[in-house]
């Protein structure tokens, strides 16, 4: 009798609750968007490349939040800043999953296809570790590291300018590898580089309209491998081979310095001392979490920089008038005697605007990371379901200004309510980029100089007329700017002097800032 009550009563619950669910589904409505397809949804009304701004088309017809559905799978996009702000960050307790990446699962080895996103313990523990080695005060210890890479990359811009991704690259590596595992880059062959290069354009190249139909239907993860259809699961094996590889070389390299006594310190190896048990040795559960967040923070990091860096030199040289009000506000405050320093920044206001132009301009990440509603939701007058896909169209959002295709830095001097896109760029709520100050101060590090000591022009072709690069920007998860040509030379013989001069000493990791935190 016992157990059939409790059954009844078990029954009972459930029942009251799907009911409450359904009628406080029917009560609200749901929010507006394009008519969906029987079975696909509107899976074929999405194009591969540049979605956002078939997203913000759909904003413009039907209101910021908009309702698709791919699959059966229900999303929302967000397409203003306001309703970004509302529901990622006040209600970031309810939005802070990510969706379920079967695909991706498989090629980090999780069994679990939900278990690398949910808002749990291993992302706060995650989060708290890169939080502590880059958060807003803590970062600042990496300015020797970023003033001395950045005269090595000054120094390769004059020698051979025709290389100037290369040399990005180079210095996005250096910085970020030296924190984080302590190694050298000398230049973009290597290794270390190469591991996460090839990681990154598998795990791009994986993410085909093939291989995301399996977050839709999990069930073909199973398919045998020598199908016709099946490419995107051969690459995705190969794709988690090379993903292994990046996590793994270089924490055996650390590994292996501090076992044989050297190597000094780094991201990593603080946390394996912090982390060690008695005998020295590290857990098979803290060592996968170390691997996985110093991989994550390096590939994170060197695309986006790269990004935002090759977007200034090139808004430099298709608007030579605003270089030119760059450098004389760079001489009032420095003359020809001194490099800028982080203490100049304040007085340096139209560097800020251009910066802001830069990452509204071309928005490195344009929709961001997707975010997943955990429980049941109402945002107005709409009902949203738990489980739910939300993405932010970040680049509708900045490009929702007075022609937004145009780079006119002044708009932030006339209009100064606009969002500062260092506020929007680098995500919302709890989700938030932990290592947004570290790139922050890269993107100044790296513009203050080049404007002191360098002029930026437009190449010159074989007939001697100047080469007018395209604005053309490439598509996927960043945005970079087309490959194009300029030219990059010392603007004086003075300011260079003060790049030779500049000793390289080596930097040492500030380890005993960070040996100490939970």
């Amino acid at each position: 009798m016992a157990f059939s009550l409790t059954r009844y009563l078990a029954l009972l619950a459930f029942a009251v609750g799907i009911a409450a669910r359904y009628f406080s589904s029917r009560r609200y409505r749901h929010p507006p968007g394009p008519r969906p397809l029987p079975f696909v949804g509107n899976a074929l009304q999405i194009p591969f490349t540049r979605p956002e701004n078939k997203f913000a088309e759909w904003g413009a017809q039907y209101g910021d939040v908009v309702r698709l559905k791919v699959f059966g799978q229900v999303m929302i996009v967000l397409n203003t800043l306001d309703a970004a702000r509302e529901l990622l960050d006040k209600r970031s307790s309810l939005y802070s999953d990510r969706p379920r990446f079967v695909l991706f699962s498989e090629l980090m080895g999780w069994s679990h296809a939900t278990t690398h996103v949910r808002y749990g313990q291993q992302f706060r523990r995650h989060r708290r570790w890169i939080n502590h080695f880059f958060n807003c005060r803590t970062v600042t210890s990496f300015r020797p590291l970023q003033a001395k890479e950045t005269v090595v990359l000054l120094k390769s811009l004059a020698e051979d300018p025709d290389a100037m991704i290369n040399h990005l690259k180079r210095y996005a590596a250096a910085t970020i590898l030296k924190i984080t595992y302590n190694r050298d880059v000398e230049s973009v062959d290597d290794l270390f580089v190469k591991l996460v290069d090839k990681a990154a354009t598998l795990t791009v190249e994986s993410g085909s309209p093939a291989a995301t139909l399996v977050d839709f239907f999990p069930s073909m993860k199973y398919l045998p491998t020598w199908l016709p259809f099946t490419n995107f699961k051969r690459n995705a094996l190969e794709t988690r081979k090379a993903v292994e590889v990046m996590f793994r070389v270089p924490y055996d390299l650390v590994i292996k310095d501090m076992r044989d006594g050297g190597g000094g310190q780094s991201y990593v190896s603080t946390l394996v001392e912090k982390l060690s048990n008695v005998e020295g040795h590290v857990s098979p559960e803290d060592r996968s979490d170390i691997q996985g967040s110093a991989g994550t923070l390096y590939a994170a990091a060197e695309d986006t920089t790269v990004s935002a860096l090759q977007t200034f030199i090139l808004a430099m040289v298709l608007n030579p008038d605003v270089y030119k009000k760059l450098q004389d506000e760079m001489d009032s405050v420095c003359g020809d005697q001194r490099l800028p320093t982080h203490e100049d920044r304040l007085s340096l206001p139209y560097l800020e605007c251009v910066l802001k132009e830069c990452l509204r301009w071309n928005v490195p990440v344009p929709m961001g990371l997707p975010h997943r509603l955990m429980e049941d939701d109402v945002y107005r007058d709409w009902y949203l379901s738990s489980g739910t896909t939300v993405l932010v169209n970040i680049r509708s959002i900045l490009h929702d200004c007075d022609a937004p295709l145009e780079f006119n830095p002044e708009r932030y001097i006339k209009n100064p309510d606009l969002p500062d896109p260092r506020t929007v760029i680098f995500g919302f709520g709890r989700r938030i980029c932990p290592g947004r100050h570290f790139a922050e101060e890269n993107l100044w590090s790296i513009s203050t100089n080049l404007i002191a000591t360098m002029d930026i022009t437009k190449a010159i072709d074989e007939n001697g007329d100047p080469i007018t690069p395209p604005v053309e920007f490439t598509t996927g998860f960043v945005s970079h700017p087309k490959p194009f040509k300029c030219n990059i030379k010392p603007r004086s013989d003075q300011r260079w002097k003060l790049v030779e001069q500049t000793e390289l000493d080596d930097y040492v990791f500030p380890s005993s800032g960070y040996k100490r935190f939970n």
